[in-house]
């Protein structure tokens, strides 16, 4: 009958909730008059009265009786007649509609009536629900009272599950079981949605979302609607990504601290050589410049003029060196007209101090001047460059030309030497790759962008653009 109830309306299971109380009722009512009657019976059947019957009496106790009966039978008919008909009648109303509908669906000669329409459209959606949607109704016991079939197939279970308890039927593990029915017991509300890792009867683990509705039924029975949503997927997608960004960020980490070991590095090669131009260029030619001191003969005119000519010539060339050290330092030029005059000055000097043809072009005569920061940067940048293809590419000449528009400006640096695969940098030139990363950065720094084009005995050209702002 419960299934049954499913098909009728609201009003027609309230009538026959009705009924059954008063069924109920009626019985209690007719084994309280057969209990009273056993117990008026058994007194007058006592030893006592036994003795003293005769048998009239006994033929009228045998029709006293013969009389209960006839109407404890005709009470118990009416019960039946007057209560259980009604409901029989309208269960068999509605088997019959549904046979109607199952043995005429394919009729379309005959039209349906409203309620059979109803019934049918019922069937159909209940039919798919059925089959497609991870459903169950459960006892305020936690006792499924009807599952679907498609929740069936999810968890594996061939048995019937009715009457089982629900977190029994979902998972085999206590605690798991003891989460379930505490969930169950403080949902109170309307709706309540909860998401659950779980481990199958197989031991395989997987996510559910469960929406749990309450809903008020006949009797104030606490039965609720379970509706489920397998979120394994979707769980495992998010746990997937999670892993990812943590490696990532480990390696990003990792990432940092290589570069600032590698940063470090640098710098300490960068100060040794320093030290080296100044001990073996500056701090020899002061060497000189004391034993010359030491070795003028004032009393010999002649050769006194001529060691201060030659003294003379090493103060010139230590001026040149100790200026070309501290500009490759700090270079004053940067700091007092702007990046594109710093450029130029550093071409000139690479140049002289070199004797490699360095030259030098202002296409859109650039003098803007950009925030400190970036100025710096971009020098670096360029200074990376030239120092590169001077190294490594045994070039002929070596162009730096600037251009700029509104928003970007342009710098290239070109030279015609061997060139080198900027895929495989640091293992097709030694030396390259940390320099390669630091101008990367830099760039990267500023907002900028930097592009190497290189090819084998063509040359290469470094592409910086940076931003201007306005």
């Amino acid at each position: 009958m419960g299934l049954l109830d499913t098909y009728l309306s609201d009003r027609e299971r309230s009538l026959l909730q009705r009924r059954r109380s008063k069924i109920s009722g009626a019985f209690f009512l007719l084994f309280v008059v057969v209990v009273v009657m056993s117990y008026v019976i058994q007194n007058q059947l006592s030893e006592e009265n036994t003795v003293l019957m005769t048998k009239e009496d006994i033929s009228d106790l045998k029709r006293n009786l013969a009389l209960i009966s006839i109407f404890v039978m005709g009470y118990l008919g009416w019960i039946l007649f007057k209560l259980i008909r009604p409901t029989y009648i309208s269960y068999l109303d509605l088997i019959t509609d549904l046979l109607a509908i199952k043995n005429n669906v394919h009729n379309t000669d005959r039209p349906l009536s409203s309620r059979e329409n109803t019934l049918l459209r019922f069937r159909e959606l209940n039919f798919a629900v059925n089959n497609a949607v991870l459903y169950a109704t459960i006892t305020d016991e936690n006792r499924i009272a009807y599952i679907s079939k498609k929740f069936e197939e999810y968890l594996g279970h061939k048995e019937d599950l009715t009457f089982r308890k629900f977190e029994e039927v979902l998972t085999y593990k206590h605690n798991q079981h003891h989460r379930i029915r505490k969930i169950l017991s403080t949902a109170t509300g309307e709706l309540v949605n909860k998401e659950l890792r779980l481990t199958n009867h197989k031991g395989d683990i997987f996510w559910i979302e469960m929406s749990i509705i309450n809903m008020d039924n006949l009797k104030n029975s606490k039965r609720r609607l379970i509706v489920c949503h397998d979120i394994t997927k979707r769980k495992h997608a998010g746990l997937e990504m999670q892993r990812v960004s943590r490696n990532k960020f480990v390696a990003e980490v990792q990432s940092q601290k290589d570069l600032s070991q590698q940063i470090m590095t640098a710098q300490e090669d960068e100060r040794k050589r320093i030290a080296k131009d100044i001990h073996d260029g500056i701090g020899q030619m002061l060497t000189a410049l004391r034993f010359n001191i030491d070795g003028i003969d004032l009393t010999n005119q002649e050769k006194a003029d001529e060691s201060l000519t030659s003294l003379k010539e090493v103060f010139g060339q230590l001026i040149k060196d100790v200026r070309a050290v501290t500009f490759s330092l700090a270079p004053p030029e940067l700091t007092d007209h702007g990046v594109a005059s710093a450029i130029r000055k550093m071409s000139n000097m690479v140049g002289n101090f070199t004797g490699h043809k360095v030259l030098y072009e202002n296409i859109s005569e650039f003098d803007k001047r950009l925030e400190n920061n970036v100025e710096v940067n971009i020098y670096r940048v360029v200074q990376e460059a030239v120092n590169n293809a001077l190294k490594y590419s045994e070039s002929d000449y070596i162009l730096i030309t600037l251009d700029h528009t509104d928003s970007y400006l342009k710098i290239k640096v070109e030279d015609d030497g061997v060139g080198f695969d900027p895929k495989n940098a640091t293992s097709t030139i030694e030396g390259t790759g940390n320099g390669l990363r630091f101008m990367k950065e830099r760039v990267n720094y500023i907002g900028g962008e930097l592009r190497i084009s290189s090819e084998l005995d063509k040359g290469t050209t470094v592409h910086i653009v940076v931003p201007i702002d306005k």
